[in-house]
């Protein structure tokens, strides 16, 4: 770009927001077509499914953080155990209320 271009250039940008997008730019992109989720056919159960796993296991870490912080004041095993009493609690009801889903996905058909 030549002194006199970016002279003009300057001008021209004078007044506008250096860190905002071109209007032309943002009206103008074209949307991507988004490839399509793997979404189970619907009466079809799949009993461990990511979703699934990400929720018990995001839950059984809370929960036994939640077991230990209150479990903290008398002592340190005995916090541990009570953080791990509560995860693997948290665990087995999820799993049991997976299991109900399956037999109730299984009469439903």
């Amino acid at each position: 770009m030549s002194r006199q271009e970016r002279r003009a250039y300057k001008r021209m940008m004078k007044n506008q927001d250096p860190y905002a997008l071109p209007a032309a730019a943002t009206r103008a992109r074209p949307r991507r077509p988004r490839a399509p989720r793997a979404v189970s056919a619907p009466g079809e159960f799949v009993f461990l499914s990511r979703r699934f796993l990400a929720w018990a296991a995001g839950g059984a870490l809370v929960i036994g953080v939640i077991g230990f912080s209150i479990a903290w004041p008398n002592g340190m095993p005995g916090a541990l155990y009570a953080g791990a009493g509560a995860a693997a609690v948290w665990l087995a009801v999820a799993i049991g209320f997976r299991f109900a889903q399956r037999r109730l996905a299984a009469t439903q058909r």
